[in-house]
């Protein structure tokens, strides 16, 4: 694996997502497992035998319970792509995959990874709500899509968040929206495939899938900071509170 910081084109960023995606298969799939198992299964038995459907007495109960569920995705979801993003940021010091460390550094990121994934989120939903605001929604999908990445390394706020994945998408947003529809279609593809099997497909889809999607940003994400910033190993290493040899000697 590359443990160097450099630009990257898309073959880079492909080539170098699957490497750590093969090298941590199984570690990178616990981490979204812990989430997709768990939340999948919990829906699965308390939504499914409810049958609104056949019994609408039942109805509040399922909406209790979905927003219950809800909330859980709302929490569990940043938390889980932060634990992602710290294992991936790790392997350029060849350090293991840890699954607790990578939701420790995480949690103690927690609120402003809510609140930039629910304020990216919702600002993008109510812009796509009429037709004439989908392409202002797609837009800002592009130059937010490395809030999670910000926050997490950076240690920035929700809004600060916000400012600053678009300042480092300035100027580069069409290859972002390149890099990232190639990144995300191969993750789609592997989701779908899975997902035609039957109860568990879209929970099976979901954890193989997760990792190829966030580690393509994350690398995308180094990328702009390099080609903008002179990002470095040592800068990487202070923001996941890593010692390097230089440091140790």
């Amino acid at each position: 694996m590359n443990s160097t910081l450099g630009p990257r084109n898309l073959g880079d960023i492909l080539s170098e997502t699957f490497r750590i995606y093969g090298r941590n298969f199984l570690r990178l799939l616990a981490i979204v497992a812990i989430v997709e198992v768990v939340l999948g299964i919990l829906a699965f038995f308390l939504l499914t035998p409810m049958g609104v459907g056949d019994r609408p007495e039942l109805l509040p109960q399922f909406i209790i319970i979905a927003v219950v569920l809800l909330a859980g995705y709302i929490v569990a979801y940043p938390l889980m792509v932060g634990a992602l993003i710290y294992a991936i940021s790790e392997q350029h010091f060849q350090q293991p995959v840890s699954i607790g460390r990578g939701y420790h550094f995480a949690w103690g990121r927690i609120g402003a990874l809510i609140g930039a994934t629910i304020l990216a989120g919702l600002a993008v939903v109510v812009m796509a709500a009429t037709i004439i605001g989908i392409p202002a929604a797609i837009y800002f999908s592009v130059r937010w899509a490395f809030v999670c990445q910000v926050v997490l390394l950076e240690g920035l706020g929700p809004i600060a968040a916000l400012s600053r994945s678009s300042a480092l998408v300035k100027g580069n947003w069409w290859r972002v929206l390149g890099i990232m529809l190639v990144v995300g279609i191969i993750a789609a593809v592997i989701s779908s495939i899975l997902g035609t099997i039957p109860r568990v497909g879209s929970i099976i889809g979901g954890i193989l899938s997760t990792p190829v999607a966030i580690t393509g940003a994350t690398l995308l994400y180094y990328d702009l900071r390099v080609r903008k910033e002179e990002y470095t190993l040592e800068t990487l290493s202070g923001e996941l509170h890593l010692k390097t040899n230089s440091d140790i000697t």
